[in-house]
């Protein structure tokens, strides 16, 4: 699948005008922190992976999409990959399915030779790091930390595979670069007071190991309590700016 004319151009003038060389990685990186809290869509594309190592591997493509169509991994491709790089696909039931199939087939095609072989370290994960404050297209500010650059369907199976990117897998890229917030997009209003929502962005401020709040505002407290009040701002701009997209009252 391939981004619009338009969207192309832009990013190849964007790369253009604020290129810097990007940088090896030196660490080992905990992905389920990394994604937390504003890239859902890669834990999206990480289940489906996990869906993958339960088909057989000789499925036939309509009967592999027979379960993709009505699922997560459906949501994502129409709300993020065609609503930002190809939205005329939406108006179009039919291409926008042939369109998913060639997009499941190319993963399902990734994942199995990656299998096979491993992650193929000449494709990286391409990281983004931040030096200073900057706020997201939902306008919730986050501090200076990693985020997720190019190679989402990379990163998922990284961590649908042991959840860890190892130095080998990825390079920091520094440019300065507009911070996306995949995740409000894939939930909803109904579903703010989950435990997969709550959840998922407690994974970026709090240990793996800790339980979840039950509730928004035990999140934001639970948050200040371990990583001290800025941190605890910063999540609560984050559940705020969801709400404001859901249309939901602070």
């Amino acid at each position: 699948m391939k981004r619009s004319l338009v969207a192309t151009s832009r990013r190849t003038v964007r790369r253009a005008l604020t290129w810097r060389p990007k940088q090896r990685g030196t660490e080992a990186i905990d992905i389920a922190a990394l994604i937390s809290p504003l890239r859902y869509d890669v834990r999206v594309r990480a289940d489906f992976f996990e869906l993958l190592s339960t088909r057989d591997r000789e499925e036939p493509l309509e009967a592999l999409m027979e379960q993709v169509r009505h699922g997560s991994y459906a949501a994502w491709f129409a709300k993020i990959a065609m609503a930002r790089f190809r939205p005329w696909v939406l108006k179009d039931e039919a291409l926008f399915d042939s369109q998913l199939a060639e997009r499941v087939s190319t993963a399902r095609d990734l994942y199995w030779s990656f299998r096979d072989r491993g992650f193929d370290t000449r494709y990286p994960v391409v990281l983004r790091s931040t030096s200073r404050p900057l706020a997201a297209d939902t306008g919730a500010v986050i501090r200076p930390r990693t985020h997720v650059g190019d190679g989402g369907h990379r990163l998922a199976l990284l961590l649908a595979s042991g959840g860890i990117a190892e130095p080998e897998t990825y390079l920091i890229d520094p440019r300065p670069q507009q911070i996306i917030d995949n995740t409000v997009r894939l939930f909803s209003a109904e579903d703010v007071a989950t435990e997969r929502y709550l959840g998922f962005i407690a994974r970026g401020y709090l240990p793996s190991d800790a339980a979840v709040p039950a509730t928004s505002a035990d999140l934001v407290a639970a948050v200040a309590e371990h990583g001290g009040p800025d941190a605890g701002d910063e999540v609560a701009a984050v559940l705020a700016a969801h709400r404001r997209e859901w249309g939901i009252d602070a």
